[in-house]
């Protein structure tokens, strides 16, 4: 129930009163009819993290990327496909992650990938061949530069002025995902 509250507080921006019986909580949300079906939509995803017992999870990405401290940003595809490269199915459908990791190891794992993220800027890459070469990176527990020696000694990436992919981008990342399978 704390978390729960918790989030309500964090992510709910309409007006709200809250009656706990219980093991029960009971919210009233006020506003006009768009925001009222925008703020139930919100507590009713709120309401399914906090509980942790549906599986797959579906997270909002604007709920995610609230809670997450991000250094950087980070794509939303690019979480989806480092929770599936280490064993935990993910995928993003319109603006909800849907996974069967816990809401902790998301956050956990969009933390890291925004670190990797930064660590990338450093390196001449294209966007898309950033993306492959962080999520390898975070499945591998590499840092980004051994990453992309590797991807590029596997013929995944092009080196030239700018590191590019050598796939199309949904064709290198099936292909990335399928090596940790």
């Amino acid at each position: 129930m704390e978390r729960f509250l918790t989030l309500l507080e964090r992510h709910v921006k309409t007006p709200y009163l809250v009656n706990t019986r219980l093991t029960h909580v009971y919210i009233q949300l006020e506003g006009d009819a768009r925001e009222l079906k925008d703020a139930a939509a919100v507590v009713k995803s709120l309401a399914g993290l906090a509980k942790g017992a549906r599986r797959p999870l579906q997270i909002p990405l604007l709920v995610l990327f609230r809670d997450a401290e991000l250094a950087r940003p980070v794509p939303p595809d690019a979480v989806a496909d480092a929770l599936s490269a280490t064993g935990r199915p993910s995928t993003v459908r319109g603006d909800v992650l849907v996974t069967s990791a816990s809401y902790e190891e998301v956050l956990s794992t969009a933390e890291k990938l925004s670190r990797l993220y930064e660590e990338a800027e450093k390196l001449p890459l294209t966007p898309q061949a950033k993306k492959v070469a962080v999520v390898y990176a975070f499945a591998k527990g590499l840092p980004v530069e051994r990453a992309v020696e590797e991807l590029v000694g596997e013929g995944f990436l092009n080196r030239g002025g700018v590191i590019s992919l050598r796939y199309r981008l949904e064709e290198a990342r099936r292909m990335l995902l399928s090596k940790f399978k």
